[in-house]
């Protein structure tokens, strides 16, 4: 099976506007690509931070500000710099017709112009090819990203957890426990606010001084294989800070809400030397028992006014939590949900389950949650064989 073309496409300076981009990050899913989209306001450092952890083989750029001549070579200066020449650069907005062959003797792949059809760039893009990307990645010296990602993607793409441990050189883990790894899961349902969450969580754990890792699963198409993976717009993006590493995963339907070889992937960041890897499920229920095998600490995520515990047992939610959080606590009625929760989940016999409110739009709760993760004795297993 073909593996689908990953490309970045974010909208750097100063231009507001993001419904044009947001129409073709869908098209281009619709086609089958693995879409992320980096958002708006992105500084060209920001974006190539990106591109180099998301290996993506595309970058597509959105200018609407008049400062196409300005961003666009800075842009191309720093994938060189990063090792990224072989990433294909795609620019599209208003630009002046005499501007194109400028931008494309800088290196830029393709000009797109306003009214270009979405199948006419998928077509580009398909007829490209993977851009000289044959040859695996033996392994990655300390500090190196870019072999990581490279190696992430194998490990992604490997067709079974014993073909990619002998592919990418590691040892089955056994009985071991992540070496310097506190693996978290978060989950819950669509909406409830997961990769927000994350993203404050992230500046408190920086704050503690761990460097952490994120794998953010999302959802492919069972029709076309593409995939719109959009949650690292939720999440710090400083270009400067190396403790802070975020990878966006397509998930297979029937996958168990995490994406295949996740805990290949964890290893990974294991053996690289982040302290803290958080993977975001693509949702919540009884197929999410998959990831304790992984995580060392699961939080279930549930919004109040979305259902009753009669429901949030029924969907299976609460049986494999560590931690549940009332996530968006500002709303009305969360006081009375984590007075419920707090009745449901410590029934005397059972083991106690942390219940943390959060509202992570204003800051709130989000070190509370912090110190209960640390505070929780999870299952002490590594990556299971």
């Amino acid at each position: 099976m073909t593996t689908p073309a990953r490309i970045v496409l974010a909208k750097v300076g100063l231009d507001g506007h993001d419904r044009g981009i947001k129409v073709v990050a869908r098209g281009l899913r619709d086609e089958g690509l693995h879409v992320i989209y980096a958002g708006l306001w992105q500084s060209p450092e920001a974006v190539v931070r990106a591109v180099g952890d998301e290996d993506a083989t595309w970058l597509g750029l959105s200018l609407l500000s008049g400062a196409h001549l300005t961003l666009v070579p800075r842009v191309l200066d720093l994938l060189k710099q990063a090792g990224l020449s072989d990433v294909g650069v795609l620019v599209g907005g208003i630009i002046p017709e005499v501007d194109v062959p400028k931008l494309i003797e800088l290196g830029v792949a393709r000009v797109f112009g306003p009214g270009t059809a979405i199948g006419e760039i998928a077509r580009f893009i398909h007829e490209q090819g993977m851009r000289g990307r044959e040859g695996q990645v033996a392994g990655f010296a300390p500090g190196d990203r870019r072999a990581l990602s490279r190696l992430l993607t194998e490990a992604a793409q490997a067709e079974s957890r014993e073909t990619g441990l002998a592919a990418l050189g590691l040892q089955a883990a056994g009985s071991q426990t992540h070496a310097r790894t506190k693996v978290i899961a978060v989950t819950g349902s669509g909406g409830v606010g997961k990769s927000t969450l994350i993203g404050k969580l992230i500046e408190v754990i920086r704050k503690s001084g761990r460097s952490v890792a994120v794998l953010a699963c999302d959802p492919q198409s069972p029709i076309t294989g593409g995939a719109l993976l959009g949650d690292r717009i939720r999440m710090p993006n400083c270009p400067d800070d190396d403790g802070v590493f975020v990878r966006s995963l397509a998930t297979p339907s029937g996958r168990s809400g995490v994406a295949p070889n996740v805990d290949l992937l964890v290893k990974l960041f294991d053996d690289f030397g982040f302290q803290t890897v958080i993977v975001e499920t693509v949702g919540s229920g009884q197929g999410d028992i998959a990831i304790r095998e992984v995580a060392d600490v699961v939080i279930v995520l549930v919004q109040p006014e979305t259902g009753d515990e009669l429901q949030w047992e029924k969907a299976g939610q609460l049986e494999i939590a560590d931690i549940v959080v009332v996530h968006k606590a500002d709303l009305p009625s969360a006081e009375r949900v984590e007075s419920e929760l707090r009745e449901l989940l410590n029934l005397p016999g059972r083991r106690p389950i942390p219940v943390v409110r959060v509202s992570s739009s204003k800051g709130q709760g989000v070190e509370e949650l912090w110190a209960a993760v640390c505070a929780c004795p999870g299952r002490s297993q590594g990556v299971p064989t």
